[in-house]
């Protein structure tokens, strides 16, 4: 029985791995500077909610935002607000 190899090269339809420079990890932003703007995934896991709750707080105008083609960045001022009145009507609420 012959056995079939796989042809390699740069036509072929199977591929190698990437190469080492393809292979590094996101860039990461450097302790020393404060961010002032996150992604939605970003300010979902800060604000411990899903994605999906975070666009609907976007889209109700709860959370500020800025909109750079399809990319949504929100101020982490606006999260810290939006915190804060949480916490002040909850308390509203408990006095009444």
């Amino acid at each position: 029985m012959t056995t079939i190899r796989p042809v390699v090269g740069p036509h072929s339809r199977i591929r190698m791995p990437a190469k080492n420079n393809q292979l590094k990890p996101k860039k990461q932003w450097p302790d020393k500077i404060e961010r002032i703007g996150v992604s939605v995934e970003e300010a979902a896991t800060m604000l411990s909610l899903c994605v999906r709750s975070v666009w609907v707080l976007v889209k109700e105008g709860k959370i500020r935002h800025v909109k750079f083609g399809t990319r949504c960045i929100i101020s982490v001022q606006s999260l810290r607000e939006y915190v804060d009145g949480k916490e002040e009507s909850e308390n509203r609420l408990e006095n009444l």
